[in-house]
């Protein structure tokens, strides 16, 4: 029987032992079997506490809406209509008058403050055009030079003489 314990024979005799043939590679729907039925496992032994204290919980991992019976409600605090009285109404006639022209007053200051700093921006974004206009015009004019040549190269006048005197050879 110590023959049965070495592998040696195995190489010869069973070589499909060795392949991949019986075997077969995971896929998607294979996890997905494999999630679901420890989800399920899962949900059959702990579903009573999750109803109790986590409904979203136990829904959740069921694919399934919230039931109208564990949703909570939003509760609004409603207060008595008569409950806040403004202090504008507490005021006489003469009062309110006055306060009414305060207001105004400082809603015209805001708004001459306003005015005035959209005016400074105007102004400024003109400024800026005016600048970015002329420079745009000048730009024409300025251009990279080579410093080590002379300006009026090849040009007429005095440049003339700068040109290579060619030397002409008679035979």
């Amino acid at each position: 029987m110590t023959w049965r314990n070495n592998s040696d024979h195995l190489k010869y005799t069973c070589k499909w032992r060795n392949s991949n043939l019986g075997k077969t590679k995971p896929n998607n729907l294979y996890f997905a079997r494999l999630i679901k039925k420890e989800t399920e496992d899962f949900l059959r032994e702990n579903k009573s506490y999750l109803l109790t204290y986590k409904p979203e919980t136990y829904y959740a991992m069921k694919n399934q809406k919230l039931p109208k019976k564990y949703q909570k409600k939003q509760r609004i605090n409603i207060a008595p209509v008569n409950a806040f009285v403004p202090p504008q109404s507490k005021l006489s006639a003469e009062e309110l008058q006055k306060q009414m022209e305060k207001e105004s007053e400082l809603q015209k200051e805001k708004e001459a403050k306003a005015y005035e700093k959209k005016q400074a921006l105007q102004k400024e974004k003109e400024r800026i055009k005016r600048n970015q206009e002329a420079f745009a015009r000048e730009k024409r004019y300025i251009s990279f030079c080579n410093p080590y040549e002379p300006i009026n190269k090849n040009r007429l006048g005095h440049s003339k003489i700068i040109k290579k005197k060619k030397n002409f050879n008679y035979y």
